[in-house]
């Protein structure tokens, strides 16, 4: 009987433990493109995916090393293939974890006072069984955010409102936002946010304020779902001001 090369196991445990953690993150990304709604199957999915590709990388590595090139050029493929697939994996999630930052709050506003509030986007949460109500809680978030992004303050620039509301739209539209409310006697515009890849809907409101020979714009991002956000709402947030102010 033919012994198997050392680290045949390991290697054979890292490639299946690559395949599968690759279709699943794969599988993770139907909710962007459409494909289904549930965004708890695909976050389990793209978590799971990620964990097997981690074992792929120890597993994988350690048939390497232990086969010590003995295994046939096929099998030492497949094994590389698993177990950079784990490293490319794993480097990304770090990098991830690095920017997530932020506190546990999921609601961002430049105007903690008298922040924007929701119309439109209200039923929207509703139908897609909204965690988060819409409303705002200021002894949850507002200490926290100043802590965190002592920067997001009210935008004040000296355009005429009217244009500022044009901009505005361009601008939500130019940062992939879907507007779904545009109503210039409010000075409001609603939006709906997605993340790059499970697609969580995140609302986001615009209030423009005429005051003088200055505009005042006020932002809010709320995310549906979540306690914390990983700091994407203040990132939504600055996007818009950088762009706005720019022009």
């Amino acid at each position: 009987m033919t012994s198997q090369p050392k680290g045949t196991r390991l290697s054979r445990i890292g490639c299946w433990a690559a395949l599968i953690g690759a279709v699943l993150i794969i599988a993770s990304g139907a909710r962007k493109a459409g494909l289904v709604d549930n965004w708890m199957a695909v976050f389990l999915a793209l978590g799971l995916g990620g964990l097997l590709l981690m074992i792929a990388l120890l597993t994988a590595g350690l048939g390497l090393i232990r086969s010590g090139g003995t295994a046939g050029a096929a099998s030492r493929r497949g094994t590389w293939l698993a177990f950079l697939a784990g490293l490319a994996m794993t480097l990304f999630n770090l990098n991830a974890m690095r920017g997530m930052g932020g506190p546990p709050i999921h609601d961002v506003t430049t105007d903690t006072i008298n922040p924007p509030m929701f119309v439109d986007a209200i039923p929207l949460r509703e139908a897609d069984g909204a965690q988060n109500p819409p409303m705002y809680f200021p002894a949850e978030v507002v200490e926290a955010q100043k802590a965190a992004y002592p920067d997001l303050q009210t935008i004040v620039v000296s355009t005429p409102a009217n244009d500022v509301f044009q901009q505005a739209q361009d601008i939500a539209r130019d940062l992939g936002w879907e507007v779904i409310a545009v109503v210039p006697e409010d000075g409001r515009i609603e939006a709906v946010a997605s993340t790059r890849w499970i697609a969580f809907r995140d609302d986001v409101v615009i209030r423009i304020i005429n005051a003088g020979t200055e505009t005042r714009v006020d932002l809010r991002s709320k995310s549906r779902v979540g306690r914390g956000d990983a700091g994407e709402n203040a990132k939504r947030i600055r996007a818009f001001r950088d762009r706005l102010t720019a022009s």
